[in-house]
């Protein structure tokens, strides 16, 4: 963004970015002097030109800079008197001449009105000529310099432009700088910069990072991080990067150059350098050829006295095959005596299974007594189970009979109810046939009484007519009404006379329905006679086949009482029995048992004779875990005496240090492994059974490892015939006292 101002000499501008950086710089040199309360400032506003046209911002910062260029004691620092306040900035712009600031067309007025694009204008020559003037004081620019150049006529932006070059450079970088603008826009000079420049803070993988990122404005960003970490963040923002602003990229070129001037050995140091690493490396070459003498000569005398150790081993395994004859005769001698010893067990085995013969069949005769006494206590279930079906036999009969006697009082019940029906309508009948008779007696009345009326009227209309002969019509009017009276007189007598015979015809239905109801009913009172007499003699049977009934459940519960006290004789008598017989197979049991431990103390203490001072020793292969290696079988010198097996790195350490392991061997159980599980021939296992600990070995042959297999569980059987002894020892002396 560019703010612009109108003046009398036309439009000037400056770069809102320009301000935020130098209030910034400002804030970070000069925040804390006491003549300054007015910092820090507020980029975003316009204390810059404020506190510039106090007239001692500027002086101080040259001051930072240029040591009593201005005299502070001069300053005035009552802001209400202008005439003072501009003796400031005259103070300020002659000490700007002297340090190589253009103060032309630039007076005190103008700074005291804080005229923008003066005052930046003069702010930045000022903050130029301070970068400058650190970077000429620095030691190392003579390389940055020509042969036929001097430092005074070489521009400083040159010389730092020469800086940053010389580094991109070294780093074999493909590029170089010529301006503080377009060159930088993508910040990659700025990162490979930042890496040479400190290569201990960032990192050859922070570089790749940066170059892997494609957005220019993300890795300015990453880029002024970098800075921050080398506390060089000054002047530009990533926008000011990628916008190529040439003054702040200037002064954040000279800020990095001022904090790291450093140019890296020369080509005269690093050949000397290289000539020392050089020398370094050949005396280390020659130390480690004397150390690999040295340790020549040390294998050579280990190698004379491993030979020297080879012809011990080989005169020891002489003597080693003499005791190895001497141990096969033992050996022979022991499977003899092993032989016997199984003879002796085999007789002890007859005998035991002879007590096991006697004690079955005392078990078959027990099995008798209880197959008789189940037989027993199932005929008792039996008897109770017929019992049980005569009560129900005996329940069901009387449920049917209660049911027959239900269904005829029902039955009788139903006839008493038809008979009342019958009787009721019977009497309605014959209320209704007196009715009709009397209805048919009174109408008859009715019709003779009308009969005699017509008759009378007929007569009368006869004499009529014989008086009105002369009025013919009159008469035969009368004549034609007398016919229809006649009709209808007819008619009428007729449809009485069909009545009184419908009369007579119902009268004869009912009579008939009447004989037919007292005929049901006369034979409805047969049946309910006979009903009545199957009746009693079902009670009279039933009262006959209760009384048998219960004679004879007394005789069953008789007899169930004499089989209870039958059972309980016999079950008591078994019982005894079987306690007999029972206590008799345990004594017996227990003095066959006890022949026999006895026949196996006698055969354990020949055993324990026989394998007094056992003893075997020698090299076995173990099987140990390695951290380079893995698992890898070891030669290891093996001892086994008495119950114990341990093992040495070496025989000789048998008399002189502690073994490295030892198992009891009545505490294992011993396996032959499978060559192609244990990558070793003739390989077995010892697991102990207390903790589930196991050690694989392996012998030399398939016979050295059977020997020592053999030897083992001979020594596992001698220490648990020890232990068996002296238990029984101790229960003997206990029994005795």
């Amino acid at each position: 963004m560019m703010n612009k101002i109108k003046g009398s000499a036309g439009t000037h501008s400056y770069s809102q970015a320009e301000k935020f950086s130098y209030c910034d710089f400002i804030n970070q040199e000069l925040t804390g002097d006491p003549d300054l309360p007015q910092l820090p400032m507020d980029p975003n506003s316009d204390d810059l030109f404020r506190v510039v046209s106090k007239g001692i911002l500027l002086c101080k910062l040259i001051n930072k800079t240029f040591k009593n260029e201005v005299d502070e004691a001069r300053l005035n620092r009552d802001p209400k008197n202008p005439f003072q306040i501009n003796e400031n900035h005259d103070l300020c712009i002659a000490a700007a001449g002297k340090i190589g600031c253009s103060t032309i067309n630039i007076g005190g007025n103008d700074l005291l009105e804080g005229t923008p694009h003066l005052v930046m204008g003069l702010l930045w020559q000022i903050i130029k000529r301070s970068l400058v003037h650190q970077i000429e004081q620095l030691g190392d620019l003579g390389r940055l310099i020509g042969a036929d150049e001097s430092l005074a006529k070489v521009p400083p932006e040159q010389i730092i432009l020469r800086w940053a070059n010389y580094h991109l450079k070294n780093a074999g970088h493909h590029r170089m700088m010529t301006n503080f603008s377009e060159d930088i826009k993508d910040a990659e000079c700025y990162a490979v910069i930042l890496s040479q420049i400190s290569p201990n803070k960032i990192s050859s993988s922070d570089l790749e990072a940066a170059f892997r990122e494609a957005n220019p404005l993300k890795r300015a960003e990453i880029v002024l991080e970098w800075a921050e970490r080398l506390g060089c963040r000054k002047f530009v923002t990533a926008q000011d990067v990628i916008d190529g602003n040439p003054k702040l990229n200037l002064a954040f070129v000279a800020t990095l150059f001022k904090t790291y001037p450093s140019l890296g050995p020369t080509a005269e140091e690093i050949a000397t350098q290289k000539a020392v690493e050089l020398e370094t490396k050949l005396e280390d070459v020659e130390a480690l050829l004397e150390e690999t003498l040295l340790e020549k000569d040390s294998i050579n005398q280990e190698l004379t006295k491993t030979k020297m150790d080879f012809d011990d081993l080989a005169n020891e395994l002489g003597g080693l095959q003499l005791q190895l004859e001497e141990v096969r005769t033992e050996k022979d001698q022991l499977f003899s005596a092993k032989k016997s010893l199984e003879e002796l067990l085999d007789s002890v085995t007859l005998e035991k299974e002879e007590l096991n013969l006697q004690l079955t069949k005392v078990t078959e005769e027990k099995d008798d007594l209880f197959a008789q006494l189940e037989a027993e206590i199932n005929f008792k279930l039996d008897l109770e189970t017929e019992l049980t079906s005569v009560k129900s036999e005996l329940e069901q009969t009387k449920k049917d009979s209660r049911s027959a006697i239900d269904n005829l009082e029902q039955l009788l019940a139903t006839e008493r109810t038809q008979k009342e029906d019958f009787s009721s309508r019977l009497e309605a009948t014959l209320d209704e046939l007196q009715n009709v008779k009397t209805a048919a007696k009174q109408r008859e009345e009715d019709l003779f009484s009308q009969l005699e009326a017509e008759v009378a009227a007929k007569n009368s209309l006869s004499q009529e007519l014989l008086q009105t002969k002369n009025k013919l019509e009159d008469a035969e009017k009368l004549a034609r009404e007398a016919e229809q009276t006649k009709d209808g007189l007819f008619k009428l007598l007729t449809d009485t006379i069909n009545e009184l015979e419908a009369t007579k015809v119902k009268e004869d239905t009912l009579r008939k329905t009447l004989a037919e109801e007292t005929t049901l009913r006369e034979s409805t009172q047969v049946q309910l006679k006979t009903l009545q007499a199957e009746y009693e003699q079902a009670k009279a049977d039933w009262a006959e086949e209760r009384a048998r009934l219960l004679a004879r459940i007394k005789e069953l519960e008789a007899e169930v009482e004499e089989l209870r006290r039958d059972m309980r004789n016999k079950l008591e008598s078994a019982e005894k029995d079987k306690e007999e017989a029972l206590a008799a197979a345990e004594a017996e049991k227990a003095r066959a048992l006890s022949e026999a431990e006895n026949e196996k103390d006698l055969a354990l203490g020949k055993v324990r004779l026989l394998l007094t001072g056992n003893q075997k020793q020698g090299i076995l292969f173990k099987q140990e875990n390695s951290l380079v290696a893995g698992i890898v079988w070891k030669k290891r010198f093996f001892v086994l005496k008495d119950n114990l097996i341990c093992w040495y790195n070496k025989e000789k350490d048998v008399s002189k240090e502690k073994p490295k392991g030892v198992v009891y061997c009545e505490d294992v159980r011993i396996y032959e492994l499978n060559p192609a599980d244990s990558k070793k021939d003739f390989a077995f296992q010892l697991i102990n059974t207390n903790s589930s600990n196991s050690i694989s070995v392996a012998a030399e042959t398939a016979e050295d490892m059977k020997e020592w297999m053999t030897e083992i569980r001979v020594a596992k059987k001698k220490r648990v015939g020890q232990s068996v002894v002296s238990q029984e020892g101790s229960s003997k002396s206990k029994s005795r006292s």
